[in-house]
């Protein structure tokens, strides 16, 4: 199956080179990687990580400013040079303007942002993806953990509520945090997901690359 592994952190943000990532998420199985930074033209080894066999990888921007006139600024500035634009859930008034804005592709949630029924709305109105990330199942041991899966299962019931586009990661910082698909997808059916609906939620990256680099020439208008 085409997975995609999104949201990882290359240097300088991360701990290793945009291609030493890509090697290892080759070899773990994915089709592509897209490595999200706030600074996308500083990460080590861009072009270098193009030229790996094996994987495709694209880079992304992640959008992370104080507010909502900033958030809408930068995904404007940011929508023509980028085929993935992430936005993390830092507080209320950052998820209800991403969750209103087109240009936003995917919205990762945290344990402690809880997405509410008016961002839910939106979020369906502008196709935005809502992000899970897994990465603390590996991290968290006890009642952090439960209190994590409790919080996740939340927001899962409610994106499901509304039918909303449910994306999947595992974000890694280095090669040593990267998971494989098969990995993620059993942790997924452990934090709620249906299989399905978790296989689905891997692949969507992919369709909403080759959707973003279409070329629109006006509303419902594509150049082939």
């Amino acid at each position: 199956m085409s997975f995609y592994l999104w949201g990882a952190k290359a240097l300088p943000e991360g701990s290793d080179s945009a291609s030493r990532l890509a090697l290892a998420a080759r070899d773990l199985g994915y089709k592509g990687l897209i490595i999200c930074s706030c600074e996308p033209l500083r990460v080590f080894r861009m072009q270098a990580s193009r030229q790996i066999k094996g994987i495709e990888v694209e880079y992304g921007a992640e959008v992370d400013v104080a507010n909502a006139r900033a958030l809408h600024s930068r995904l404007s500035a940011s929508r023509a040079a980028y085929p993935f634009l992430l936005v993390e859930a830092s507080s209320e008034e950052i998820i209800n303007a991403a969750c209103e804005s087109p240009n936003v592709d995917a919205l990762l949630l945290s344990a402690d942002r809880r997405l509410s029924i008016a961002a839910a709305r939106a979020a369906r109105q502008s196709q935005v993806a809502i992000g899970f990330d897994l990465s603390p199942f590996f991290r968290l041991r006890g009642s952090p953990r439960a209190r994590w899966l409790e919080a996740l299962r939340r927001n899962l019931g409610l994106a499901r509520k509304f039918d909303l586009l449910l994306i999947l990661t595992c974000r890694a910082r280095s090669r040593l945090d990267l998971r494989g698909p098969r990995e993620i997808l059993a942790m997924a059916e452990v934090a709620g997901f249906e299989p399905a609906e978790a296989e689905e939620a891997m692949q969507l990256p992919e369709r909403i690359l080759k959707e973003n680099k279409r070329r629109w020439l006006g509303p419902g208008v594509v150049l082939i």
